[in-house]
């Protein structure tokens, strides 16, 4: 049987002989690279029972982690309140793919544990209310051997930008560090809770960046009017990340509802429109970033990092590593 070794195949021969032949190179859509050069992976190594062992790892890392005990206890406090949202839908933006391309095990990781980390928290909103949630998950990185992991997963996937319209105000967003232009077209209409980047980091990026100031209209409303909480980080995987959940007096300016003017709804719909535009082939450099800091992070420790994990108990594996 062929053996694998870095950018060769070894294929044997008679009498034990080795020969070395190259792979066949793939050619992908460069468009879809990120600066890190992680693009959806051509050559994938992994199975969907492969990324589901992987999964489980980072799973059962997330449910005893400091970083869930925190988190759970404000999501508790935030769904005590007499007035919290109704949440009926959960959507989970880009949270990179399982199986990446430049075959980074921090990034791989990273994917892992948000994904885990959503899940717990859809999982813990579901124990509080009388009916299922909807999960659906967008990752424009994603290989087919991704989404159909995410399918067995429970999730509901979506291309980009499909997911984008699907957002109402009994839903919930989540995306960790994505971009300003991301989060601008992901809450054209304000949602029940929203998880990612909060106006403080964004207002710093702003400083530096002026052009991105026509962005951040959605966060600095919910900044404004929804009550916030600080979202607990785990080796830089949730850094400068915020929880914000509606207030359930406070109506949203949603594009159609009856407190905005007609002007200001075909205003929302032309610059979601070019937003849209603009964001295909969309490089997620934020999570780039991470990946970097991540990879810092794990080369000051000794111990050896456990892969991520999700929500739902994954399927065990069929086949044998």
């Amino acid at each position: 049987m062929p053996q694998q070794d870095g950018e060769w195949s070894q294929v044997s021969r008679k009498r034990g002989r080795i020969r070395n032949v190259p792979k066949p190179k793939t050619v992908v859509d460069e468009s879809k690279e990120n600066e890190l050069g992680i693009r959806p992976n051509p050559n994938p190594e992994f199975t969907v029972s492969d990324i589901h062992k992987h999964h489980n790892t980072a799973r059962q890392e997330w449910q005893i982690s400091d970083c869930w005990k925190t988190l759970k206890d404000l999501l508790a406090t935030a769904w005590s309140e007499s007035n919290h949202p109704p949440i009926t839908k959960a959507i989970c933006f880009g949270p990179g793919p399982y199986d990446p391309s430049n075959g980074s095990f921090a990034a791989r990781r990273t994917a892992h544990m948000q994904t885990a980390a959503f899940c717990a928290i859809v999982d813990f909103l579901e124990s509080q209310c009388d009916h299922k949630i909807k999960r659906v998950i967008q990752e424009p990185m994603f290989t087919q051997i991704d989404k159909d992991f995410c399918v067995e997963l429970g999730f509901e996937v979506a291309d980009t930008p499909d997911a984008f319209p699907m957002v109402d105000e009994q839903t919930l967003v989540y995306g960790i560090h994505m971009e300003l232009r991301t989060y601008y077209l992901a809450l054209a209409t304000l949602p029940a809770a929203f998880i990612g980047g909060g106006l403080e980091e964004w207002e710093k990026v702003i400083d530096f960046d002026p052009s991105l100031n026509e962005f951040i209209g959605p966060i600095s409303e919910m900044d404004a009017t929804y009550t916030k909480y600080p979202f607990p980080d785990m080796n830089y995987i949730f850094s400068s990340t915020t929880m914000y959940w509606r207030k359930g007096d406070h109506a949203p300016n949603i594009p159609g509802s009856p407190k905005t003017s007609l002007r200001e709804t075909s205003q929302a719909s032309n610059q979601a429109s070019d937003v849209i535009e603009a964001l295909e082939g969309l490089k997620l450099s934020e999570q780039a970033s991470e990946e970097k800091e991540s990879d810092t992070e794990s080369s000051k420790h000794t111990e050896k990092l456990v892969e991520p994990s999700g929500c739902r108990e994954s399927k065990p594996p069929t086949t044998e590593e």
